[in-house]
């Protein structure tokens, strides 16, 4: 075996992991993830030490370190529950890390002028990693920083279950295109006779470290970007939602009003002594039913929530039945279960305006099963419900559309609960599982 091949099959490989791991830690794993790791790690270098070295043309070794690569990025895959472009933009933000720490290291070898067999491209027999301890620090002096520096400065702005942003495509395939680039020209370099030329090389590498740093940069500035655009839309449509419950409100109060107006002139005609039919008297009954909406769950935030639904399903013809412990909910701040609860029900409510008067119910349960938390709801549905990635989402305005699911979804996981959504023939049902000893996680994670 000779130095590259060694470097090829394991070194490369151990950097080029320990570079992508600093990126796709936090992200949310699979059931499976501890099992699976050995194996996926296993098959990686496996591969990497399959795959031959035929030639030392340098596009060949490029594609060789490419394919090696993209095996990464499949096991990233298999292992986080992320969607594909989330896992490629950071292992391409690993990789990238690791060819700047290296472009590094064999800037040092050439300033000190170290033969080409100290390097990993080295042809020569394999007789250890490094020729001498100055070699060995070098090595630690390069990789360590640079991969410290990228993780303080970019890895941290990741953040735990909250999927990258990207809508620039320009700016994925301009990382991309510098990083392939960047691999090709160090092969070039290494492998033809600009390797000779000392200051070419230094001014190739420091080339390339730039243009690696600059890379990474502009794909977690356009991140960074892309999150306080959403944040503002976020903002703009709690505002919208807002103004919406302040007309509901409105609404409700005015129709309290109005069935007591109507109950003080009924009450008055009894005083005067005059007969009232059964039909009054049920008619009566009915308006009187209107503060049976009041709700009285335990949680006053939960309860204020459910009075103002009850009552605007009253106003619609909808009968909403409770079954709700509020004191499991102690654990939410006030505006999680605002959020939670409000959009859910709002969603329930327009979905049963369209069904028939007979289908016109909406099912809530809160409950507490051992350490879990178990909300669920359920509700008849006329529309044909589109799902995008598990969830449901709304035809409309694509700016806004489904933010009411995504709402329920934010709160969820800022628990970290389990949402699940399905429906059977014309029946919708929204199951969430809260392990009630999690704290609630900062709105900026």
């Amino acid at each position: 075996m000779t130095q590259f091949e060694f470097y090829k099959s394991f070194q490369f490989v151990l950097e080029l992991l320990l570079a992508e791991s600093m990126y796709v830690f936090r992200f949310r794993r699979r059931k499976y993830f501890w099992i699976g790791m050995p194996f996926a790690v296993g098959a990686c270098f496996l591969v990497a030490w399959l795959i031959p070295v035929l030639s030392d043309n340098p596009f060949y070794i490029s594609v060789m370190f490419l394919c090696i690569f993209l095996v990464t990025l499949v096991m990233h895959k298999m292992l986080f529950d992320e969607s594909l472009l989330t896992v490629a933009f950071c292992c391409i933000a690993g990789y990238t890390t690791q060819h700047l720490a290296y472009e590094l290291y064999n800037i040092i070898l050439v300033v000190f002028e170290y033969p080409a067999s100290s390097g990993f491209y080295g042809t020569g027999e394999f007789a250890g990693i490094f020729p001498d301890l100055f070699v060995a620090v070098m090595y630690v002096a390069s990789y360590a920083p640079v991969y410290f520096v990228f993780y303080m400065l970019f890895s941290t702005k990741l953040r735990s279950r909250e999927p990258v942003k990207l809508r620039s495509t320009f700016i994925f395939v301009l990382a991309v295109s510098v990083l392939i680039i960047d691999i090709v020209l160090n092969a070039v370099v290494v492998k033809t006779d600009i390797a000779g030329a000392k200051s070419l090389r230094i001014v190739i590498g420091v080339y390339n470290i730039l243009c690696c740093f600059l890379s990474v940069f502009l794909q977690f500035e356009v991140s960074v970007r892309k999150k306080l655009e959403n944040t503002l839309d976020r903002v703009e449509q709690m505002w919208r939602q807002a103004s919406k419950q302040y007309e509901m409100s409105r609404e409700n109060i005015e129709l309290i009003n109005m069935k007591c107006h109507d109950l003080k002139h009924q009450v008055r005609a009894l005083g005067d002594g005059k007969t009232v039919s059964d039909k009054e008297l049920k008619e009566i009954e009915k308006q009187i039913s209107i503060y049976d909406s009041s709700v009285k769950t335990g949680n006053d935030a939960l309860d204020v929530i459910l009075t103002e639904k009850s009552l605007l399903c009253n106003k619609n013809g909808i009968i909403i039945n409770i079954m709700a412990d509020g004191k499991r909910l102690g654990f939410m701040t006030k505006e999680d279960i605002y959020t939670l609860f409000g959009n859910m029900l709002d969603n329930a409510i327009e979905a049963v305006k369209s069904v028939d008067e007979d289908k016109r119910t909406i099912m809530l349960n809160i409950k507490a099963v051992g350490e879990m938390l178990v909300i669920r709801e359920s509700n008849h549905f006329a529309e044909p419900i589109i799902f995008e990635h598990g969830l449901p989402v709304t035809k409309g305005d694509q700016r806004f559309h489904g933010y009411g699911v995504k709402s329920i979804k934010y709160v969820c996981d800022r628990y970290d609960g389990d949402l699940a959504v399905n429906t059977d023939k014309d029946l919708f049902t929204m199951n969430i599982l809260f392990p009630q000893i999690a704290p609630p996680k900062s709105a900026d994670r």
